[in-house]
């Protein structure tokens, strides 16, 4: 756990500070700002630490079961079901990832027709490949990732 000051920073002292820490990270206009501003704020452990936060409850809202989530990203069971109230109480976090789980949902579908189209078996399909990808889509159904 993160170590701040036992002195509680005033309450207009610390909005002025998130209003500072959105202008700094939310206003970057590409991905590679953004990741150099996260590099230059963030420990390596911090970025991977948030990372996780960020696919755990991702993972929850696919239905991804616990063991699945617990296996991909090396965490306990314990740090699962405690997003899980997380993701409950969000406001936040749960409606930008919704608009991701839709447009996931939407290919996943398009991936699906296609494997059903180019299936294995089927004549001038390379079975080679139609097999390994409905592997990596079986795969990703079931891990999420």
């Amino acid at each position: 756990m993160t170590r701040i000051s036992r002195f509680p920073v005033k309450d207009n002292v610390l909005e002025k500070l998130f209003d500072l820490l959105f202008e700094v990270i939310g206003k970057q206009s590409s991905q590679d700002d953004f990741s150099q501003v996260i590099y230059d704020l963030l420990s390596p452990t911090e970025r991977i630490m948030v990372a996780k936060r960020v696919a755990i409850i991702f993972l929850l809202m696919k239905k991804i079961d616990y063991l699945n989530i617990s296996d991909v990203l090396k965490v306990s069971p314990n740090t699962i079901a405690k997003f899980q109230l997380i993701k409950q109480d969000s406001k936040g976090i749960v409606k930008s990832l919704k608009k991701i789980v839709r447009n996931e949902k939407i290919a996943g579908f398009f991936k699906k027709l296609f494997l059903e189209i180019y299936k294995p078996g089927v004549y001038g399909v390379n079975w080679k490949s139609a097999w390994e990808n409905k592997i990596e889509y079986e795969r990703k159904k079931e891990r999420g990732i």
